[in-house]
């Protein structure tokens, strides 16, 4: 019996539609979802070109094997039912749907304005999860940071970093990935 219940938590978690619980018991849905992909990611391991820009610095390379874990480690990390649960107004985020024939986009706004995580994007198309995108803004005495995560499922990801410390001047980066072997998007959903 309980490795029927196990199997149930499997499948929910590697749902790929709106379906999904919202107020799963264990793990944010969209973390789960994320989880999934990752795993995918990490066990084929699809040809992709990296862009990484430092100011006027542009750096770009082919990669064939990736440790998915590590890079998209901000994807998992930033769950809207842990941080609810951490609140101390409940809800801690505001849902609105905005939906148009097969275009469906969900928000999660949180309310309070010092929140880490305060916007997560998710727009749908036929039910299908097309593109995640978290923004984060972090606080301390010593470093101020502003994140926008991207994410769409088997094509690639970007993450935008804004960082102003205490020890030198403000400065930003941007990291992408786009996957780009070609018999893998035509054959590989």
């Amino acid at each position: 019996m309980n490795w029927m219940v196990g199997l149930g938590v499997l499948a929910m978690c590697a749902c790929n539609d709106a379906a999904a619980p919202k107020n799963a018991a264990v793990v944010d849905r969209f973390v789960a979802f994320a989880q999934t992909e990752i795993a995918w990611l990490q066990k084929v391991q699809p040809g992709m070109t990296k862009t990484v820009t430092e100011g006027e610095k542009v750096e770009t390379e082919s990669i064939d094997t990736l440790d998915w874990n590590n890079e998209l480690e901000a994807i998992r990390t930033w769950s809207v039912f842990a941080l609810s649960k951490k609140s101390k107004t409940q809800p801690a985020f505001d849902t609105t749907i905005d939906e148009s024939g097969p275009l469906k986009i969900e928000r999660m706004n949180a309310r309070d304005t010092a929140a880490e995580l305060q916007e997560l994007m998710v727009t749908y198309r036929k039910g299908k999860i097309e593109i995640m995108q978290w923004t984060v803004i972090q606080r301390s005495w010593f470093m101020d940071r502003d994140l926008r995560i991207s994410f769409q499922p088997r094509k690639g990801y970007g993450i935008q970093v804004r960082e102003n410390a205490i020890w030198s001047s403000e400065k930003s980066y941007e990291i992408y990935i786009e996957i780009n072997n070609s018999d893998f998007l035509i054959n590989g959903r």
